[in-house]
């Protein structure tokens, strides 16, 4: 009796939760902070608004796509009951929030002599990047104001707050557009925990575009973040940093799934700490598209000794040109697409795993010599330009291995023996669509891996194997494919039964497997008979690869959909 008392209680629980719970509106155009928020015909303005109010678990902030916002979101905590949701509403593009001042107009600067242009606007914080006429190019951060010596070279006054740029004239008639990145989180998830961060467009930053140490259980998905990072760590004209999105400190179940992720400074994604004992656990960065990362795509460190990490996953993610785009300001090491620094924590498996890396600067990987714990690095598909890049290098001692020598580095290190090389066949390369053609060697190259599906959420695996990459091939089939002979299923969708045509070249009996959309074998038959009815009664709904083998090892495939 205690225990359906307390059964009876939890689900009342839920329930209120549910009922109370509330969805808010905010629209930069036609929104008021005074309203009450919660239709789309009465949604509130400004960024502030939403980081002041008092928000409840299960409670829902949704930003008008097509619209842009400038500022720092401060989300607030959901609980382990039920989360806090940002998103987006509407149609259109996702709605923008901007950590960068418009400063695109003449009366922003004043020419103080020698191609030397000052803001008149005092900054409270440095500006780690100037981005120009909607992300046609971006300024050269300099130390000194006695390096400006080319167009469009700028100097952040640490003691006056001011911005000097130098432009052989205004530089609001050099350019249109003039976008002063500040060094601040776009989201601060500082000590929050339980959120969901959806189809959000977060630009020019110059700190993380997500960033703050303490966090659990946030999911940031299908967002896009780019012209990141570039401002001055600790404020004394040394160090530069900016990650796309950063877990720091204590993390635990967090997770950047389908997002786009360019033009960072640092690095794309990245778990990491330091001084203070942390614990980093159940992380996962999967379906992403990772491109022109000044440092690397992923980084990962965690110190000191008292530290623990366990479980970080980073699968089925595409990543090109490490390196690339306008973190090659970075003066140190870069170009990378893991980095796996100075770990002396007490470290469980980092799967690294279905990935692609396309065409680093420096590396493919680069790894220090003594980290605690295990790298599963395998099924990924691997490809440098030339011969001689680097593919791996392991640091202090710097050992390399060139992409000419992946065999060796196979049999020397025992990592990625199930990897494949050679160009993964996109799309359109130039275009940054990064889907795969039925050329492309990531076809059924992958590993079951526990994802269900892709970046354009269709389904995983779709024809037999699982892919490497991002994307899921879901064209016609690949040519590979084309050579099986394919399965004739009936009815399809089915529900209770089905029948399968018989192939004649297989004989009377042969041998069948059911695969659910996970990779898992579902059932199993090893004396099949075309003529038999197979009884479907018992399987969920949903997508089911059949799998039909003869006695003389020829193979047929098929697709079946299960309704309910």
């Amino acid at each position: 009796m205690y225990h359906k008392k307390l059964f009876l209680s939890f689900s009342f629980l839920l329930y209120s939760l549910n009922l109370f719970s509330a969805t808010y509106y905010v629209s930069s155009t036609s929104g008021n902070d005074g309203n009450l928020g919660t239709s789309s015909t009465s949604p509130w303005q400004t960024i502030n608004k939403v980081n002041t109010e008092a928000l409840l678990p299960g409670d829902s902030v949704l930003f008008k796509r097509g619209e842009t916002w400038r500022g720092q979101l401060i989300p607030q905590s959901g609980s382990n009951v039920s989360e806090i949701f940002y998103g987006a509403y509407s149609s259109g593009d996702k709605p923008m929030i901007l950590g960068s001042i418009n400063k695109s107009n003449t009366s922003d600067w004043v020419d103080q002599g020698a191609n030397i242009w000052e803001s008149t606007q005092v900054f409270f914080t440095d500006v780690g990047n100037i981005i120009f006429d909607n992300e046609l190019s971006v300024g050269f951060k300099k130390w000194n104001l006695v390096d400006l010596l080319i167009q469009d070279d700028y100097w952040y006054d640490l003691v006056s707050g001011r911005v000097s740029v130098f432009s052989t004239s205004n530089p609001a008639l050099s350019h249109t557009v003039i976008e002063l990145a500040l060094r601040e989180h776009i989201v601060n998830q500082e000590n929050k925990s339980d959120i969901t961060f959806d189809n959000l467009s977060i630009k020019y930053g110059a700190a993380h575009g997500f960033g703050g140490g303490n966090t659990a259980n946030i999911a940031i998905t299908s967002c896009d973040i780019s012209y990141i990072g570039g401002g001055d760590l600790n404020m004394d004209g040394l160090i530069r940093f900016g990650n796309g999105v950063e877990f720091w400190g204590n993390a635990s179940n967090n997770s950047v799934e389908k997002c786009r992720i360019w033009e960072i400074y640092d690095t794309g994604v990245t778990n990491q700490n330091h001084t203070n004992t942390a614990v980093q656990e159940n992380i996962r960065y999967r379906n992403n598209l990772i491109w022109n990362c000044g440092l690397a795509s992923f980084e990962y460190w965690n110190r000191p000794v008292t530290s623990t990490t366990s479980n970080i996953y980073f699968e089925n993610n595409t990543c090109l040109f490490a390196g690339s785009g306008w973190g090659v300001q970075r003066p140190d090491y870069h170009g990378i697409h893991a980095v796996i620094d100075a770990n002396p924590a007490q470290t469980d498996t980092i799967f690294i795993r279905n990935n692609i890396f396309y065409n680093a600067q420096r590396s493919i990987y680069a790894v220090e010599d003594n980290i605690n714990g295990f790298i599963d690095l395998d099924y990924n598909l691997i490809n440098q330009n030339l011969a001689t890049d680097t593919l791996f290098a392991s640091f202090p001692s710097f050992t390399l291995f060139t992409f000419a020598s992946f065999t060796a580095y196979t049999s020397a290190t025992g990592k990625d023996v199930n990897s494949i090389t050679g160009v993964p066949e996109f799309v359109d390369l130039s275009g940054l669509n990064f889907q795969l053609t039925n050329l492309s060697p990531c076809i059924d190259a992958g590993t079951a891996v526990n994802l269900t599906d892709d970046f354009n959420a269709d389904l995983r695996p779709f024809y037999g194997g699982f892919d490497i990459g991002a994307y899921e091939y879901s064209g016609p089939l690949s040519v590979a494919e084309n050579s099986i002979e394919k399965v004739r299923i009936f009815p399809n969708p089915a529900k209770e039964s089905i029948f399968i045509s018989e192939i004649e070249s297989f004989g009377s009996n042969a041998s069948l497997l059911i695969v659910d959309a996970q990779g898992k074998i579902i059932r199993e038959a090893s004396h099949f008979k075309f003529s038999e009815k197979i009884d479907t009664s018992q399987l969920t709904e949903g997508i089911y690869l059949l799998v039909i083998e003869s006695e003389t090892g020829e193979k047929a495939i098929g697709k079946m959909q299960i309704l309910r």
